[in-house]
């Protein structure tokens, strides 16, 4: 039986690996709630939004005959994957002295690292959603703006690349309360595509922080607990929306008042992440040095084609 830890990169490799796996384990990922997660396997994924279906057309007026109609180009998005690395090295006096704990936190601490940075990146959209000069979860300066040039949440989005005289808006500053969001999913209810046609937004899920982690489960509702009654409501309102509403708590929105109404449906069709290369670990040892590498390295890409999923709330 083995008692002592080689120094042997068929040795460290699987022990470096499995340390590395339980660590990401079981931890909520936010990436699937907020994004339509997809392979790829070229160097840039390409998306082109196309406008309203339309609406069918009468048998007689269509001369007794099938009525073809096409839809309108709208923007297009380019989805390049970039590369992301993180490593750790741990020095062979660490293995020779069976300093166990101190490999353990140092590969715990890189999956910590790596989990991270694909959580922080998937909420980067709404932590830049009032913005065009956003922020990336590194601190640099990046083009937030959407394929129609807006902000994620504006009052200004244009109909369509030939019509930027018509606008709508999906932008507001009221706190989260169920006034606020009764009001607001009237108004993306009455979005219309680029035809004129009521788009039939129907928003079911409810983004926010955790500082408005307790008012959105009494807006919410919790089946089979409470009385399901409107909160704050003294006349004991029936709350409409018990049950109906999903909410989503990421600790990695930066803006704690901030919330965002969304179509969960709308907002798979417009929000996309390609995995090119899942985070991929690997060990290496080196001769010189005595030093054991290991490394965590992956390709992706994300982003949003379209705003009409969302209403965001920047209350000042």
């Amino acid at each position: 039986m083995q008692t002592k830890l080689l120094w042997d990169k068929d040795v460290l490799e699987p022990v470096f690996r499995e340390l590395y796996t339980r660590e990401m384990k079981d931890r909520p990922d936010f990436i699937p709630k907020l994004y339509d997660v997809q392979g790829s396997n070229k160097d840039t994924e390409s998306i082109e939004m196309i406008g309203g279906e339309g609406l069918m057309e009468q048998w007689k007026m269509s001369n007794n005959q099938v009525f073809y109609d096409d839809v309108n180009e709208l923007w297009q998005k380019y989805f390049q994957h970039e590369k992301f690395s993180l490593g750790r090295e741990i020095d062979r006096d660490f293995v020779d002295d069976l300093k166990l704990t101190a490999i353990r936190d140092r590969i715990r601490s890189m999956a910590d690292a790596v989990y991270k940075t694909r959580q922080y990146q998937a909420v980067e959209l709404y932590n830049n959603a009032f913005t065009t000069s956003g922020v990336n979860f590194r601190g640099r300066s990046y083009n937030s703006a959407l394929p129609d040039g807006k902000a994620l949440c504006a009052n200004d989005h244009p109909y369509s690349p030939t019509n930027s005289t018509d606008t709508q808006s999906n932008y507001g500053t009221d706190e989260l309360s169920i006034d606020s969001w009764d009001e607001t999913a009237v108004k993306m209810q009455e979005w219309v595509d680029d035809r004129g046609n009521l788009m039939a937004v129907m928003p079911d899920t409810l983004l926010v922080a955790p500082y408005n982690a307790r008012r959105a489960f009494q807006i919410a509702g919790i089946p089979g607990k409470g009385e399901g009654y409107e909160p704050d409501a003294g006349n004991f309102n029936i709350n409409m929306y018990e049950g109906q509403i999903k909410v989503i708590i990421n600790p990695y929105l930066k803006n704690r008042k901030a919330w965002f109404a969304i179509d969960s449906k709308r907002m798979m069709n417009a929000c996309k992440w390609f995995d090119r290369r899942k985070p991929e670990n690997g060990t290496i040892t080196d001769f010189d040095t005595e030093v054991a590498k290991f490394k965590v390295v992956g390709r992706w890409s994300k982003g949003a084609i379209d705003w009409s999923f969302v209403f965001g709330h920047n209350p000042q």
